[in-house]
Order: C-alpha cells, then structure tokens, then sequence
C-alpha cells in the first residue's frame, strides 16, 4: 500500500507551528497507517502546542502503555507532566526516558540534555518545599523521599534487590509507584547465624507486609479474631496486649521478623520500641468462598512429556491427585519464557497487550486491568505469594492483591524441597481463614541453567545421561538433548515425590467441594525440540494445565490458552470477571459458551525475528518473520515465511 502522506512534512508543519495544517495532515495520515507509533507523538506534541495539556496527556499515556521501553514516548510523557506541574512524575519519566536512550545508545541521551533536566526539577521541588509549613512541607518532604528511593531503582526498570545481595531486610522496599512493604526475614531461627553482609533476599527469605510503624495499635475490624504480625525495630520489645478487661505482656525476642499474635477485635497493644504493625488477618470461613484456592506455578513443566499413559508413569501423584478433576490436554502458553508468560497468566493479557517482553529493560503488569490475587482479594481471601523466581518479583506488579509476600532467590533458597514444606506451614497457619495461595516450583530450569541436580535425581542417572554438554545461549535457546531430557523426567518425577505430601496435606484437612487446586506451567523446554522443528512449536509452548477440588472430572483436548487462566479460576470460584478488554476466553470444558479457534503462542524478543504459532484442532500454523524485533518491540514486516501443517 502506497501512503500519500509524507511524515517529514506533518513533523515540519509542527515544527513551523502551522497547527491547523499540521492536524489536517495527521488526520489523513491515521485514516492511512492508523496504527503507526509516530501518530501518537504527532498528537501529543501538537496538543502540547495547541495548549491543551489534558488531551496531550492522553495521547503521552498511551504512548507509554503501547511501548513501554520506547523512550521517545516516555521524553513525550515526561514533557507533559512538567509543563503541568506534576514534577514528581516529569522527572520519572525523564529518567526512564535517560535509560532506554543510554541503553539503545541514542544520539538523544546526550542531545536532549535530559540530566541537566532532572537537576532543574530537583531544584524546582527543593524551592517548592520551601513555599510550605505544617503538614503540607512534612507531606512533600515524604515525596521527595518517595522520589529519591525510587529513583535508585529507576523507578522499576532495573530493581535488583530480587537477584543481588542488598542488605534488604529490615528495611521497606517499594513495590510500586505508591506502595512500599516492610521486608522481614521469615523464619527467625535463621537470624542468629546469619553472617553480617547477608540479610538479602538471596541468603534469606524475606516476608513484605505493609505495615504501621508506632509504638501503638489498636484493631479494629468486623471479625471477631484476627491474626496480628508485629516486627519490632530492635531486640527484646515488650508487647503489652489489652483485650477487654485482660491484659498480656509479650517478649518479642529476635527483631527484623513477623511475629503473628492471635487477638480479639478491639485490642490494643502497647509497644516498648518501635514495631511495624501489619495489616490484621481475619479469621473465619464465608460459605461464599473455598477454604482453600491453591496455585501450583511449576516453571517449565511441558505436556509433551505428559501426554497419554506417561502422566501416571512420570507423576503417579500428580496424577492420582487430578484424575478426579480437569486435566486439559491441549493448553498453549502466550509465551516460551517466564517473564512474559507469567505477566500473561495473572492478567489474561498477551505479549503485545501487556508488553513485558523485554529481557533487560523491566517492565510492569498494566495498572488498568486487574491480576488474579485483586480478583479474590476483593471478595475477602487472605491472599499469599511465595515464590524465588525473580521474573515474577513485586516491583514487576506481582505483589498486587496479596496480603503477603515471601520471597528468596530460588538459586539460593525456594527450592522444592524448602517450598512444599513451607507452603504446608502455610496452610496449617491459615487454616481458619478462606486462603488464596500461589506457590512457585522452579527447580526444572536446573536442567537448561546447568546447575547440579537434586540428590534424588543424580543418583537415578546413568552416567551416558551425565556427560558434558554446552549450556547452551540461554535457558530457552536450548539444543535437541537426549541428556537433557532424561534428566529433566528423573526432575519431573522427583517434584511429583515431593508434591505428594502436599496432596496429602489437602486431601485429609479439606473436603473436596472446600478447595480448588491447580497446576500449571509457563513454558517447555528447547531441547525437547527435535531438531528442524520451528522454534515456536508444541515442545516449547504446550503446557501442563490441570485442576482439582470441587471442579468437574474430565480430561479436556479442547484448545486453551494460558490467557483463559483468569477467567477459569474465577469461574470455578464464583467471582465474575470484571469489564475490562482481556485476550482470555472462558473455555466450554469449564462452563464457556465458545471454544476458541485457536491459541497463540508468540516470541517478541529484543533483537530475535518474531515468531507466532496458531494451534488449532486441524492445523498448525507457523510465522516466521524475516527482521529482527527492535528493543521498543517493534519489527518491520518483510521476508516472513508462513507454514501450515496437519495436527
């Protein structure tokens, strides 16, 4: 298609400030290429000039929520909220802006001048300051703290405390633009023998609440009993509990650590030393909710090995466990690594509509549309993420709707044999209220990581299984491995071992319409690929996806996507959806009204050719396209090639 409009000559009527013309010219333009980038900077800057900042605003927003890491839209954005006033979020968006263009090495990080920029808004709100009194100066000095914390992180594109040894513990650490959580070591035993430079999230694993900070507290609620966590500052604190005409004297002996008081409604306590109060969690049971809604994430579990007979020979346990429920057998992840695919699971959006797809520049789940965890928050769960995987970390939006977050490196710490054990502790603990929990069993990547295996697996190896091998580029580009596969089924079958006393656990404290239990994963494995197979293909992208509890028993090849995840936990709990635009569909084996015609896995990588994969009952459909992707996630279309092949 031939465009008529040249853009040099919409870009030299703004420059010339020919404003009528100039929006004439972008009019005719989007009738032509209506989803071009440049139609979006076109309209900001010429509401920029026209003076109206609030339509500018909108086409800035956009911008950033389209393309996240491109940094001519985040400048745009960043211009906006300065001419508004709005400081805070200018210098922001000024940074971010800084980064993506010292990143791609842009001419613009040196022309644009964008640090002398940030150390005029530094001084602008450092003058402001000086304009208030009272409370009003006490509340913008927290901003400009806000500000400045956030800004060593680059206000989320590149938080490194998830995966590097900052002494963390003990201190907040914000998880969003406006949320920041007190971080505690979990398990107090540990502090005693914790060496001084290793209170990080990699040597321990931390617990982020929100909390008060005080030396007083009162609770208050609709509940009768709740349960209280208090971490105190320093050692030794006394608690002195009021509750009704009783009173109790507590001795909070290790600091840095959540204590949870069992309390009445109503009570007060009484603190020696400063104490990080969290939010109270009620106890009791609704008959509206389960008792229990467990996840089960296990990094890189591929159906291709479960398929058929080889389910109950891999994972007798699993398989036990879910016979009476859904297993779906033909269930696509969006994406073949985990950083995208989470994003996609916890949200019901793809790749191109949430736009985590970058491997350094990090990103965040869209503030608009809600995750998994707000869903059942909101209807009254007490809501728990454990996790060590450090794609799906709380500055990424995965702390959003839950009441805690426990969290260590999985290198280090979160290992299978760590995280069954705690979840149990956590379950037992929670017993009384109605808990909605998401786990994450990783330790698969061991095998495409190249890390020494689980004892339980080495002993089980033949050394033909053991020889050397290359790593391979990384943990998704890997080579066809007849080594690597049996190992990863020996790994398979070990977490099954291991998962089995958590099956246990549910089956003797819950009735089966009390819970629901699902299982899942967000990709395969490369070197179950064989060899001249396309790289978006069934090995890497076909997922275990199975459920269990008070669901219908039935082993479904109706096509899903992970997208559908959203919409069939809800489901089965009876929350309904939201009216907000996903790509999820609510299959027909869980109560829908239509199958889906197909699911679609994607690759957008920075500087790899995108590809996509359409499964559909008959057919797969392959695309591959010829350009590589640009780092904002754009590629030109040209050279693709286009395979259609029988199921």
């Amino acid at each position: 298609m031939k465009v008529e409009i040249d853009k040099k000559e919409i870009e030299e009527k703004l420059f010339q400030m020919e404003l009528e013309k100039a929006y004439q010219l972008i009019r005719e333009y989007e009738k032509e290429v209506p989803a071009d980038m440049d139609l979006i900077s076109y309209y900001t800057v010429y509401y920029i000039y026209c003076g109206e900042l609030e339509k500018a605003l909108f086409y800035a927003l956009k911008g950033v929520r389209r393309y996240p890491v491109n940094g001519d839209m985040l400048y745009n954005l960043a211009n906006v909220y300065e001419l508004r006033g709005e400081l805070f979020l200018a210098g922001e968006n000024y940074t971010k802006a800084q980064i993506v263009y010292s990143y791609i090495k842009d001419a613009k990080a040196k022309t644009l001048q964008i640090p002398e920029k940030l150390v005029a808004l530094m001084g602008m709100m450092e003058e402001n300051v000086k304009q208030y009194s009272g409370e009003k100066r006490k509340n913008y000095n927290e901003e400009i703290r806000r500000y400045q914390e956030r800004y060593k992180s680059c206000f989320g594109l590149s938080e490194p405390v998830y995966r590097d040894p900052e002494q963390i513990i003990g201190k907040y650490i914000w998880v969003s633009a406006q949320e920041k959580r007190y971080v505690a070591v979990q398990k107090a035993q540990y502090s005693k023998f914790v060496e001084k430079h290793s209170w990080d999230l990699l040597h321990l694993k931390g617990e982020l609440l929100n909390v008060e900070e005080g030396k007083a507290y009162q609770v208050n609620g609709d509940y009768k009993e709740y349960l209280l966590p208090i971490a105190v500052q320093e050692k030794n604190i006394l608690h002195l509990f009021k509750q009704n005409e009783k009173k109790f004297v507590v001795l909070q002996r290790e600091n840095r650590h959540f204590n949870y008081y069992k309390v009445k409604n109503g009570t007060l306590v009484d603190s020696s030393g400063l104490s990080y109060y969290g939010n109270p969690i009620p106890l009791g049971h609704d008959a509206k909710r389960k008792k229990l809604v467990l996840n089960i994430f296990v990094d890189g579990l591929s159906q291709e090995i479960l398929n058929g007979t080889d389910f109950e020979k891999i994972m007798p346990h699993t398989y036990h466990f879910f016979k009476n429920g859904t297993i779906c057998t033909q269930a696509y992840s969006t994406a073949e690594w985990t950083y995208p695919s989470l994003a996609n699971y916890v949200t019901g959006l793809d790749t191109l509509h949430h736009m985590m797809f970058h491997n350094e520049l990090e990103g965040c789940l869209p503030e608009e549309v809600p995750t998994l965890a707000e869903y059942f928050k909101e209807q009254g769960y007490v809501t728990t993420k454990m996790d060590g995987d450090w794609r799906s970390v709380p500055s990424y939006g995965h702390a959003r709707g839950y009441d805690r977050v426990i969290y260590q490196n999985q290198v280090l710490g979160s290992k299978h044999e760590e995280m069954i054990g705690d979840t149990i502790e956590q379950l037992e603990g929670l017993k009384d209220t109605d808990h909605f929990m998401w786990i994450c069993m990783g330790d698969l990547h061991d095998i495409a990581d190249g890390y020494d295996l689980s004892f339980g697996v080495q002993t089980h190896l033949e050394l033909e299984n053991r020889v050397k091998e290359d790593i391979g580029e990384t943990s998704v580009k890997q080579f066809s491995s007849a080594n690597k596969i049996e190992g990863y089924k020996k790994m398979v079958y070990y977490t099954d071992k291991l998962l089995e006393g958590l099956y246990h656990y549910i089956q003797m404290n819950y009735d089966k319409n009390e819970f629901i239990v699902s299982l899942f994963a967000d990709h395969g494995q490369g070197y179950l690929v064989p060899e001249g197979e396309h790289f978006i293909c069934k090995e890497r992208t076909k997922v275990a996806f199975m459920f269990a509890g008070d669901v219908q028993r039935q082993i479904s090849d109706e096509i899903i996507s992970t997208s559908d995840y959203v919409s069939i936990m809800n489901k089965l709990a009876g929350i309904p959806m939201k009216n907000v635009e996903t790509t999820g569909n609510l299959p027909v084996c869980f109560g829908g009204k239509k199958e889906r015609e197909y699911a679609m896995s994607e690759c957008l990588h920075p500087k790899d050719v995108y590809c996509a994969t359409f499964y559909t009952r008959e057919n797969t459909i392959y695309f591959e396209n010829g350009l590589p992707t640009r780092e904002d996630g754009r590629f030109v279309l040209k050279d693709y090639k286009i395979n259609v092949t029988d199921c």
